[in-house]
């Protein structure tokens, strides 16, 4: 396993490189260790690294920009932060790091992050030996985008024709009736008149796709039109983990990577509404139960998952109650008050109600003991 450090404290990496050199159940090659950036970009364009033990505030640049620059280097690699600050976690994990470690670490502590980085290479080399490239790929959360061979985004000739295409794409498992397909996507039109928007719009997506070299991309049986594509998207990837009754961090991290925004959030499909709802429960769900159910050291990942809790449920009393709860338990006096004082002008202003007892008395008892 080769690895880079860079932490512009040469104290740091000194500890770094003693805890590092005490691992032994773990094949370790320290590649470089670096207090400055611009070194450790070089080392990256000439030597392939699989885990990066990163500073996440340096003097020349800032960790998560450094993270980016290597990622478009190597995307491969394995980003483990290494900081003292915890209020940058959910930002590393929306980068897809694989930890976050808090200074001072502890060397069982690394330990654990370099055994999930190992497993994360492994598992992406299975992948890549298993898994060819998809044909196309499909981006669902924020703004929908198709993505062809090459990595292009496709471009859409009409509205009609993309929306067409996402409900063929959604329904892929089975062959879609053309009567309901007129009047799912044009509810106010007469027959024939949808009949022959569909006829239309169909025409232009099978052109579109065999432009990009596919033949036979929709399929027409017996009055049923079916997409015959390979498409992979980040909406399945999510899925099959969400399907799974038990998640670890790894999974957990992958959701909240993956889900940054609502599925089709800024599509307009009154049809899609219910598949939207639907997955944010899911979510939710799958960030709760961890949340409840999960005995682990990394606390920093449980707050993540509170905050996209609120942040998906905004005046959810429980979700609020659980968050300052989790701040008092760690003793963070600065973020409880400064999350206290968001939450009593959001709930007074909005919503015209005072802060609920329980998390009054939570945030006043801890308040008291504070001044003591």
């Amino acid at each position: 396993m080769n690895i880079a450090i860079i932490d512009d404290e040469q104290m740091a990496i000194d500890v770094l490189q003693i805890m590092l050199k005490n691992i032994h159940s773990l094949p370790i090659s320290i590649k470089g260790a670096f207090t400055n950036v611009s070194d450790a970009i070089k080392l990256f364009e000439r030597e392939p690294i699989d885990v990066v033990l990163l500073d996440m505030e340096m003097v020349d640049m800032h960790g998560l920009q450094v993270a980016k620059q290597l990622l478009a280097k190597q995307p491969s690699i394995s980003i483990i932060f290494v900081t003292a600050h915890m209020q940058f976690a959910v930002d590393a994990f929306e980068i897809e790091a694989t930890d976050y470690l808090l200074k001072p670490v502890h060397e069982k502590r690394l330990l654990k992050a370099l055994t999930k980085a190992k497993e994360k290479r492994e598992l992406q080399q299975k992948v890549k030996i298993i898994d060819e490239q998809p044909v196309f790929y499909v981006q669902t959360f924020d703004s929908f985008q198709l993505l062809d061979q090459n990595n292009q985004t496709i471009k859409w000739r009409t509205k009609k024709v993309k929306e067409l295409f996402i409900y063929l794409w959604l329904n892929q498992q089975k062959p879609n009736l053309n009567v309901l397909i007129i009047e799912i996507l044009w509810p106010n039109s007469e027959y024939d008149k949808g009949s022959a928007n569909l006829y239309t719009t169909v025409y232009q997506l099978r052109k579109l796709f065999k432009d990009k070299g596919v033949e036979n991309p929709i399929e027409l049986v017996n009055n049923h039109y079916q997409l015959n594509l390979q498409v992979k998207s980040d909406y399945e990837n999510l899925q099959s983990i969400l399907n799974k009754e038990n998640h670890n961090e790894l999974e957990i991290q992958r959701i909240l990577n993956i889900y940054q925004s609502d599925f089709l959030e800024n599509e307009d499909y009154d049809w899609a509404i219910k598949i939207k709802n639907d997955m944010k429960q899911q979510v939710l769900h799958a960030l709760e139960c961890y949340v409840e159910n999960t005995v682990s050291e990394n606390t920093l990942l449980k707050l993540s998952c509170l905050q996209k809790m609120l942040l998906l449920d905004e005046y959810n009393e429980r979700f609020m109650f659980k968050i300052l709860q989790f701040l008092v338990q760690n003793n963070r006096k600065m973020e409880c008050m400064k999350f206290y004082h968001e939450i009593k002008a959001k709930l007074e202003v909005d919503l015209k109600v005072s802060v609920p007892e329980e998390i009054e008395k939570l945030y006043e008892g801890y308040m008291k003991k504070q001044q003591l």
